[in-house]
């Protein structure tokens, strides 16, 4: 190992204790200084590339608010009391799924108890273990020692729930270095690389080590939105409201994408859009310089998409569009009053998702009365760039907050450049990381019987599933089918001509068409072959003869036993048994007759 790499774990040992050590860092043995070994030197510099080009979004507001400083912050902050962190619930399963910590503010928990059940319900039916934690107190630095033992313990991802502590970070950014200090999420999904306040004035200014991002994180910070008299209670109670709605298939979104990019960014409105598409085959893309203005962008919000893209000059409290000379603008309380019909926002928009600003547009994005779930932005001048390796995972079943992290890793390969930590390191996920596109039910096989089957006979099942993302996939998971008999892998139809009697067990297994995170569910099947007794055959000897046209005229004049199979003996396909099937079977027999064609 190199000198740099035991620096890094010396400081995880001080942070977070002996005992996790090992754990930490066997999550992080091949990412060092910084670098994820999994891009290319070739990939990585196509990535630096970007920032030549893409003009910066800039922070526009026509009431001339300015975004909230560190020190205005700091002065409506009461003094910290001793951080506290207490696990009140832990919802394990034996399924593999993501292990998620949802951490909410002590204050907070009882009075939106019921809301964390069923959202802790529904991630338990996909296959998660779930902790429920309440916290209070404490500092940026006590909450990532927390969260390091977390991670250290399985913990994938978590989700901050309520007023819980803010990391800040200051640097001086873009040609003309203007001084930027902003909140910074970062710190808390980095979790083995060193941030450090060299000037000790509450601001993180440096970062450096491994900086490759460990988990995912997602916030739910509903005080600062005050419009309407709305209050945190019922905005966050309302959000898990639409979460459960949206997870059970009962929020009515079209499952397509708007790509809405102004003026500025036309030479990359395409290429952006494509990049979009890897999760929305189906988008619409304006950017057209007329097009792109204020009452086009509302207009579109009233249609129905699940994914939006905007590109747009802004401050926390607005857009501002241009057209033929004239600004236009959308505004946050617009936003509440349209309750947008998305459920996805990718802000590429400046400081539009700084959660710290009242009524702040990343917030009520997500906090309108009837849409809107997730919504990733920044919280200073900057935004999202290099978009595929966000929407790639997003597209192929990857939650959203997986693709955030995985996207972040991706920015992170071969160090941050200044270029990258100005537009990316106020980046943050407002909303339930836990979300995938297009809604995902848990996969269940739903055929649990099969109908029997005759040697030498066709035969055909069709094996059916609820859930998953389609195509599905079926194998054969155990046992074996009998001679004769196959499984289509895309259909989960069983067909073919048998050629083996017997009572045949086997597994079936489906499974669903993300690679990311696979859906699967499994089964025991039971199949029996029986020979074959042809139309006519009323004695089951697999032959059709005098015996049978006896066995017919008794049952039907003297009372005498009933032919075995019954529908046998429908010998003209008309489900009667009468002197019309019997003539009908003698002249089969005798006199060179049609074929008997029983009912199938």
């Amino acid at each position: 190992m190199s000198k740099r790499y035991n620096q890094i774990l010396l400081i995880v040992i001080f942070l977070i204790g002996l005992q996790t050590v090992s754990a930490v860092a066997e999550k992080i043995v091949n990412q060092t200084d910084g670098k994820n070994q999994n891009l290319s030197n070739e990939e990585i510099e196509k990535i630096e590339s970007v920032y030549e080009s893409v003009p910066v979004t800039r922070w526009v507001d026509y009431n001339g608010i300015k975004p909230t400083s560190y020190a205005e912050w700091k002065s409506r902050q009461v003094n910290p009391t001793a951080f506290e962190a207490r696990q009140v619930s832990l919802s394990e399963n034996n399924r593999g799924g993501v292990k998620i910590s949802v951490i909410v503010n002590t204050a907070l928990y009882s009075s939106i108890l019921a809301s964390l059940t069923q959202y802790e319900t529904d991630l338990i039916a996909e296959g998660h273990t779930v902790e429920i934690i309440t916290s209070s107190g404490g500092t940026p630095e006590d909450m990532r020692a927390f969260l390091q033992g977390k991670y250290a313990e399985g913990m994938e991802g978590c989700l901050l729930i309520g007023d819980l502590p803010i990391p800040w970070y200051e640097t001086e950014c873009w040609e003309e270095l203007s001084h930027t200090e902003f909140p910074c999420d970062l710190y808390y999904m980095d979790l083995d690389g060193t941030f450090t306040d060299t000037d000790a004035n509450g601001l993180f200014d440096n970062h450096t080590g491994d900086l490759y991002p460990e988990i995912w994180v997602g916030r739910l910070t509903a005080s600062p939105l005050n419009f309407g008299a709305s209050n945190e209670v019922d905005l966050v109670n309302n959000y898990f409201t639409k979460n459960h709605l949206y997870r059970t298939g009962n929020m009515p979104v079209q499952q397509r994408g708007l790509s809405f990019i102004e003026d500025d960014w036309v030479p990359f409105a395409v290429a952006w859009d494509n990049d979009h598409g890897l999760t929305y085959e189906n988008r619409t893309l304006i950017y057209d310089a007329i097009e792109t203005f204020d009452t086009s962008y509302e207009s579109h919000l009233e249609e129905e998409y699940e994914s939006i893209l905007v590109c747009v000059h802004s401050s926390s409290a607005l857009h501002q569009f241009h057209s033929n000379g004239n600004y236009g603008y959308t505004t946050n309380s617009e936003i509440k009053g349209i309750d947008p019909k998305a459920i996805f926002y990718n802000l590429f928009a400046c400081s539009n998702s700084r959660y710290v600003d009242q009524n702040n547009m990343g917030g009520w994005y997500i906090f309108c009365q009837n849409y809107g779930l997730v919504s990733i932005g920044s919280t200073k001048t900057g935004a999202m760039l290099n978009f595929n390796y966000f929407y790639n995972p997003f597209g192929d079943c990857a939650t959203i907050g997986e693709s955030y992290r995985d996207w972040f890793s991706a920015i992170a390969s071969g160090g941050f450049t200044q270029d990258e930590l100005c537009w990316h390191y106020g980046m943050t996920l407002q909303g339930d990381p836990t979300l995938r596109a297009k809604a995902r039910q848990p996969l269940q096989i739903q055929s649990t019987e099969l109908d029997n089957g005759e040697m030498g006979q066709l035969y055909s099942a069709d094996l059916n599933a609820n859930g998953g993302i389609e195509p599905l996939n079926w194998q054969i998971s155990s046992g074996i089918l009998p001679d004769g008999l196959s499984l289509d892998e895309s259909t989960g139809i069983i067909s073919g001509t048998v050629n083996e009697l017997g009572d045949f067990s086997f597994g079936v297994r489906v499974s669903d068409a993300c690679t990311y995170a696979e859906f699967s569910d499994e089964t025991i099947l039971n199949l029996e072959i029986f020979p074959f007794y042809p139309c006519g055959d009323l004695n089951e000897d697999e032959l059709v003869n005098i015996l049978d046209i006896v066995l017919l005229i008794n049952y039907k004049y003297k009372s005498g036993p009933e032919p075995v199979p019954m529908r046998n003996a429908y010998i003209d396909n008309n489900d009667l048994v009468n002197i019309l099937d019997i003539v009908y079977l003698i002249n089969f027999k005798y006199k060179d007759g049609p074929d008997p064609v029983c009912p199938q």
